[in-house]
């Protein structure tokens, strides 16, 4: 009895130490099997005819926006009513000049009613636009800050200061203000190979910093209340769930725990990770919400995007990284937006006739 008892306890010991380890590493792991039941949602696809070539979709007050590829001129961005799914306005004029724009890849919300900003990473520039008025150019406009690191991905966070993703050192991540004045370096990208199989029998010690950070690039956004930040990657299957006021990441690899096939290539004398033609695209899009966030996962090659086999899923996740939800969608999609009030994913497809679609949750 008393063996037994021992036993026991070193069992609960064992368990107890290995548990800590795991959250002290602030890493988790789910594949495949972890996943809950899946539920199919039956996408409604909108008939805009002025949506051209989308690339996203965000929510703001009473609007659906839709953003455009780089190959629209004008209207970079369009304007739908949230309640009946008509088309208002668009918004964008292409150029260089004051109020004009290239390219827009990501659009967020600080908080200001009836405004948005947008950014532009081909000039570095943030763009702000009334989305209640009939003009088409920004209203106020600034450009990225300059700081001793290159920021690929940049996100809003608290009183109007950025948080960035960074490729030309072993910080992940950059948060600073909008004059460039360092708040926070979080994370190293070395930790993200540490331990791991790494194609081609490369070692840890080959990889240079440029390498793995353009290995671990993806998509980040903040929630509305500018707590926490979501990256997901776009070549490897993780996540980066951003606490900004505990200045904590919490890491989710999954539902692959392999990093795919790549080769090391050059660009300037910068070891650059070359996929070759057979490479995947993981995680799509991220959606932020107040309690939970959404992962839009794709595990097929651009050129298969579109293809009506294995369509997208989403995951849903909390801030905590317990997995909440799988959903299984109809159609090809590229980026989404949820309106969780009224339990609505909105999506824009990537197929022959692209437009806005809405799934019921």
């Amino acid at each position: 009895m008393t063996r037994n008892l021992v036993f026991n306890l070193f069992l609960t010991l064992l368990f107890l130490n290995c548990t800590s380890r795991e959250i002290s590493d602030n890493i988790l792991y789910f594949s495949e099997k972890d996943l809950p039941t899946v539920k199919k949602l039956e996408g409604e696809k909108y008939e805009i005819q002025e949506i051209v070539n989308p690339r996203s979709v965000f929510l703001k007050e009473d609007f659906i926006i839709v953003i455009e590829r780089k190959n629209v001129r004008d209207s970079k961005f369009h304007l739908i009513d949230l309640k009946t799914g008509e088309y208002l306005r668009s918004k964008g004029v292409d150029g260089m000049g004051p109020g004009e724009v290239t390219v827009i890849t990501q659009i967020e919300d600080t908080g200001e009613p009836g405004k948005v900003w947008a950014y532009d990473p081909e000039i570095r520039k943030f763009s702000k636009y009334n989305i209640n008025d009939s003009s088409r150019l920004a209203e106020e406009e600034f450009k990225s800050p300059e700081t001793s690191f290159f920021l690929t991905t940049i996100a809003w966070t608290k009183n109007e200061t950025l948080f960035g993703s960074t490729v030309d050192g072993w910080s992940k991540y950059l948060h600073l203000t909008k004059k460039g004045d360092t708040l926070a370096l979080l994370g190293n990208w070395a930790d993200m190979i540490k331990n791991k199989d790494l194609p081609n029998g490369y070692l840890a010690e080959e990889l240079d910093a440029n390498l793995i950070s353009n290995l671990f690039q993806g998509i980040i956004k903040s929630n509305s209340s500018k707590s926490h930040l979501v990256e997901v990657g776009t070549f490897v299957d993780y996540i980066d769930i951003i606490d900004i006021e505990e200045k904590n990441i919490l890491t989710i690899y999954g539902p692959s725990k392999d990093i795919q096939d790549f080769t090391i290539g050059y660009s300037m004398s910068y070891q650059m990770p070359d996929f070759g033609t057979n490479s995947t695209l993981r995680y799509l899009d991220v959606y932020p919400g107040k309690k939970s966030f959404f992962a839009l996962f794709s595990g097929k090659s651009f050129r298969e995007l579109s293809n009506p086999d294995n369509l997208n899923r989403i995951f849903e996740f909390d801030y905590k990284g317990n997995i909440l939800n799988h959903y299984q969608l109809d159609f090809p999609i590229l980026g989404i937006a949820v309106d969780e009030e009224n339990k609505v994913i909105y999506g824009v497809t990537v197929d022959r006739e692209p437009n806005l679609v809405r799934f019921d949750y």
